[in-house]
């Protein structure tokens, strides 16, 4: 899994000091993606930066398998009754049952917050903003959200994506 961290900075000058800071904190430059006005494609590479629908497809699958799951249990089993089978055949086909709805909701979701998140994104550049983004780990999200954050980067988002696409541009 790949995590990108993404964060809007005022200016050029904010951007590239913030992915100094990155680099310093062991970030390589080539994971770093700056996008400005003059970003060819920006619309397609922001969309691809906050994609968050395969963090909300599995956790929505994950809660609601789970959430299924007790419920189809408790159909089974006494004062209920519902189904006179084995509690543990109706938990498991609730949570199979639950699984694919909460992934069809969670990406659903997950797809409306990064769309939200690129829109904020689009205006913030279209009044002279920059958008840096670096593509990681999940282990290391934190640390470089937190570098971004203190290097003055605000509106941030973090994603995560199963297969990132290649590096379309890297500013210097």
């Amino acid at each position: 899994m790949e995590t990108t961290v993404s964060g809007l900075f005022a200016s050029e000058a904010a951007a590239q000091k913030a992915r100094l800071a990155l680099q310093s904190a062991g970030f390589p430059a080539e994971h770093m993606v700056v996008i400005t006005n003059e970003t060819d494609h920006r619309h397609e590479l922001l969309g691809e930066e906050t994609s968050d629908a395969v963090r909300g497809s599995r956790l929505g699958a994950m809660v609601a398998a789970i959430g299924m799951g007790l419920g189809g249990a408790a159909m089974a089993v006494p004062p209920v009754s519902l189904f006179q089978v084995h509690w543990a055949l109706c938990a498991l086909v609730g949570a199979m049952g639950g699984s694919v709805a909460g992934a069809i909701i969670g990406l659903l979701v997950g797809s409306a917050t990064g769309h939200q998140v690129q829109e904020e994104y689009e205006h913030g550049i279209e009044r002279g903003g920059v958008v840096l983004a670096v593509n990681t780990d999940g282990a290391h999200a934190g640390t470089a959200h937190d570098v971004l954050v203190r290097a003055g980067g605000t509106s941030m988002s973090t994603s995560v994506h199963v297969k990132h696409h290649e590096v379309h541009q890297v500013s210097a």
